[in-house]
Order: structure tokens, then sequence, then C-alpha cells
């Protein structure tokens, strides 16, 4: 067995699949950024994942100064409060009563109310 030959094929091989794993990181990037900018997420995915880097560069140049959404930065803040409250994420009420050290954090309902509709309202508009 030629082990000079076994490794070239080999790092060809993971070389290959760290480009594949490149190309759709950026693809999946890509998505996730228009639909922060309220830009449609799902074409931009199929744009990255048939041109690559050229996409991400027609993506730069499309997006331009968009900002990003309110909605994302309410959803940050409430995902930040959760984490702030140091509440398990399988957190039940009948056992924080035998542990007062856990105390559940009061969310504000009006900015939980509306964070939760602005997200209904984007998945609706899709």
């Amino acid at each position: 067995m030629d082990w000079e030959r076994v490794l070239i094929n080999f790092g060809v091989v993971i070389g290959f699949l760290a480009l594949i794993g490149f190309w759709l990181g950026l693809a999946m990037w890509m998505r996730v950024d228009a639909d922060k900018r309220g830009i449609v997420g799902w074409v931009w995915i199929f744009i990255g994942l048939l041109t690559g880097p050229l996409g991400l560069i027609g993506y730069i140049l499309y997006r331009g100064n968009r900002p990003v959404l309110a909605v994302v930065h309410q959803r940050d803040d409430l995902i930040a409060e959760t984490a702030r409250a140091r509440a398990p994420m399988d957190f039940d009420p009948t056992v924080a009563a035998s542990h007062p050290e856990i105390v559940p954090a009061e969310p504000d309902p009006v900015s939980l109310k509306a964070a939760l509709e602005a997200e209904e309202r984007r998945f609706k508009e899709m």
C-alpha cells in the first residue's frame, strides 16, 4: 500500500469537505442576515448555494446599509433578559418552590407580547 497516495487522497477529501462546509455556511449566513434586515432570505440562500463568494459580494452590494429590524433587537433583549435571570431551560415552578434561590425573571408582558406578535407577522408574511 502506497501511504503517500493515501495521505494525498485523504487531504483532498478533507479539503473538499471544508470547501463544501464553507460554501454552505456562507449561504446560510446570507439567509440569516437577510432575514434580520427584512430582505427575503430564502432567495439569498439559493443565490449563495449557486454562486458562493460571488453571491456574497452581490448580497453585500444589494443589502447596502439597511439596518437590522427592531424586532430582532427586541428578541435579543428578551434572550439576554432570560440569560440574566439564570433560570434553567427546563424550569419547573413546582420545583422552584422548594428552591428559593431560583427566582424566575418576570418579563415585561407588553414587550413580550409585542415581540411575539412581530415574530408571528414575520412568519405569516413568508
